[in-house]
């Protein structure tokens, strides 16, 4: 009874909202073209957005090869969503996880390094996203090329700062750490957030083996320290991802916690 009230409330806020609702009358969907790296449009016009993985937008590198393998791995075949009732985004797209036969094409699209982790994670499937895109880093395969011979580390997140993280923003921060054997050069080299947030390094030379604390708030720059300059908090409590691009936007690492 639960469950159909449940249901109902969903169905009514859908026909509020204006969003169709999506009846799936059978198990799979032919896909009848792909839009980009991570979107697909199904047979009636339903279009699917993978949960679990961002892939490169138009302006981004990879953005061709990235559609590319999407295409090659769905257009024309049958597919399985999961879940079988996906929610939906503010454009209307279709939430999920999807499946040619066995193949789980968000999973592949990492492996192939076209696409990175990106939150919400169903648990069931966090472990083989996570492991998919560490070997890929680990291949520097894709939006990785660049981060192969640099070995730049997230080696702390503090992201709940003592007391209220409003007042207190200094002791919200991340420190990064340079495991190589020779300095490297961080200048134009951006740090964000989910929310797209984004630290521009200045002029600044990370040395090897050593590291650097960037502070959330206001302070003056040194060799171990560096700050952000918000006044808000950037890092969420409950969970945040941490990109790092280098000075030609290239993805250095992602990093989820």
């Amino acid at each position: 009874m639960v469950d159909n009230l449940v249901n109902c409330s969903v169905l009514v806020f859908l026909l509020l909202t204006g969003l169709p609702v999506f009846a799936a009358q059978k198990d799979t969907f032919t896909v009848a073209r792909v839009i980009d790296g991570d979107t697909c449009v199904l047979e009636n016009e339903e279009r699917v957005r993978y949960l679990g993985i961002n892939a490169p937008e138009q302006e981004d590198p990879y953005f061709r090869e990235a559609t590319q393998a999407n295409s090659d791995l769905v257009a024309g075949k049958a597919v399985r969503l999961e879940p079988q009732d996906p929610s939906r985004d503010t454009q209307g797209r279709l939430l999920a996880y999807v499946f040619v036969n066995d193949l789980f094409v968000n999973e592949e699209l990492i492996r192939q390094g076209y696409a990175h982790v990106q939150r919400p994670l169903r648990a069931e499937y966090r472990d083989r996203l996570l492991t998919a895109q560490k070997a890929a880093w680990q291949e520097a395969l894709g939006i990785w090329a660049r981060a192969a011979g640099r070995n730049v580390a997230i080696a702390e997140i503090h992201p709940d700062a003592e007391g209220k993280d409003r007042e207190n923003l200094c002791d919200e921060y991340i420190v990064i750490e340079n495991r190589e054997d020779a300095p490297l050069d961080l200048t134009g080299w951006t740090v964000s957030d989910e929310a797209n947030h984004r630290y521009l390094f200045p002029s600044f030379v990370l040395e090897a083996k050593a590291a650097v604390t960037l502070r959330t708030g206001v302070g003056r720059n040194t060799e171990s320290e560096v700050f952000w300059g918000s006044r808000g908090p950037i890092w969420n409590n409950d969970g945040d991802t941490i990109f790092m691009r280098d000075s030609e936007g290239q993805l250095a690492l992602s990093l989820i916690y």
